[in-house]
């Protein structure tokens, strides 16, 4: 049994001795035909060549030994370009081979090419970035590395290429995100080229996500007035300060907000121009204000005429002892018209309305009324009621001085008689 164990490594031995004798020691002649891709030298720098990979058929002759030892660097296939200029051309495909082996032909010993002059142009790489982070998760600013690519080819191509970008989806991410992402090319018609060699094709995408709500600019609502003004004001202009504020909260919900609203402003119970602090509403309870939360509408008011009615007021007759006088009416009202710092001036005073008929004859006397004299100089008067009246005038031998007519419980208001002396 053991012999036969020695018989049987003996064979083996012999058998990888036999080998190595006949491929190594005394190889016999081989001839392989091997494919090889072309490569290109001294390439001028604006031209781009087509093809850009051709591949020749290769004869070579040699030993087995030296097929084995020359490795997968049996070849080089290469074609000058030196002199190449725009245009077709046929070049020579000069082949070197290792040690030992010998070529025996090259098919086609030529190779057809054509030179495109190119234009190389920088271009900046801009983020298509698509979707939002998962609720309660922010994305900074995703950067790129690098921030500019060389484009190179036609320049038809590139004169029409309209940006280089990359696609970036954080979509429900919660992690951030490391990676290299292929740049696109995007021409006028918005499709891509493949002409186009870009360098570097890829680059680095990085994008820091981390817990926390995104914040949007909104505008402030414009603010909503209730109840009146006091009297002689108006509202003659208003600011909201700041315009816009930053507020934080889930993607969804701050999606839907176009501004924020603050409650109605009581303007009676504004009395001069100022600024008001404004109570802000903020939709939802996971909506919040970010920074100061000093919003406030500075309100401009200005002076306004008004007009003021007094009803119910008396005349006062100055007569002669002998005399005695009768008016068709016993009151009058008067509508007055000025700001409201020279209509608060005008008192009883100022509406004092006397006939003075001391001088007048006995007989019957129509009176038109006029403004009184006492009022105050930016203080008109729009209207008196009744605009005129009768004094009637008689003898007698015992009156009294002065007669007044008089109502206590009317406010006095001013008017004036053509035809009398106040």
């Amino acid at each position: 049994m053991t012999d036969r164990i020695w018989l049987k490594v003996l064979s083996v031995l012999l058998g990888i001795f036999a080998w190595i004798y006949v491929n190594l020691v005394v190889p016999p002649q081989v001839r392989r035909s091997l494919i090889a891709e072309v490569e290109y030298r001294n390439a001028p720098e604006l031209l781009q060549i087509a093809p850009a990979r051709p591949q020749v058929t290769v004869q070579v002759e040699g030993n087995r030994r030296d097929f084995i030892l020359s490795g997968a660097s049996k070849l080089q296939v290469t074609v000058d370009l030196y002199n190449l200029r725009p245009g077709r051309a046929q070049l020579p495909v000069r082949v070197t081979s290792s040690p030992g082996l010998s070529v025996v032909s090259v098919t086609p010993p030529q190779v057809q090419v054509e030179a495109v002059p190119v234009l190389k142009k920088k271009f900046d790489v801009m983020l298509e970035v698509q979707g939002q982070p998962a609720d309660g998760y922010l994305a900074d600013e995703p950067r790129v590395t690098p921030e500019k690519v060389v484009l190179v080819g036609p320049e038809s191509l590139i004169n029409r290429v309209t940006s280089c970008q990359v696609e970036v989806n954080l979509d429900q991410v919660k992690n951030s995100i490391s990676e290299q992402r292929l740049v696109k090319v995007y021409l006028e018609s918005g499709i891509t080229s493949d002409e186009i060699e870009v360098t570097p094709n890829k680059v680095s995408v990085d994008v820091t996500v981390k817990q926390g709500f995104p914040t949007k600019i909104v505008p402030l609502a414009k603010p909503v007035f209730i109840n009146k003004l006091p009297e002689g004001k108006k509202l003659d202009g208003f600011r909201v300060f700041p315009e816009e504020i930053l507020i934080s909260g889930p993607t969804r919900q701050l999606n839907q907000i176009r501004d924020i609203s603050f409650k109605p402003i009581d303007l009676s119970k504004i009395e001069k121009s100022g600024s008001v602090v404004l109570k802000l509403e903020l939709p939802g309870d996971k909506i919040q204000l970010v920074g100061s939360d000093t919003v406030f509408v500075e309100l401009f008011l200005a002076d306004i005429k008004i007009v003021r009615h007094y009803s119910g007021l008396p005349f006062e007759l100055k007569k002669s002892d002998k005399q005695h006088a009768s008016v068709s009416v016993s009151s009058y009202s008067i509508d007055i018209e000025g700001f409201l710092s020279d209509v608060d001036k005008v008192g009883a005073a100022q509406l004092k309305m006397i006939l003075d008929v001391k001088k007048m004859k006995p007989g019957s006397y129509p009176v038109n009324l006029t403004a009184p004299t006492g009022l105050p100089e930016k203080v008109s008067v729009i209207k008196i009621s009744p605009e005129s009246l009768n004094i009637q005038i008689s003898e007698l031998d015992d009156s009294p001085a002065v007669n007044k007519i008089e109502n206590a419980d009317i406010e006095p208001v001013a008017s004036a008689s053509d035809d009398l002396k106040n």
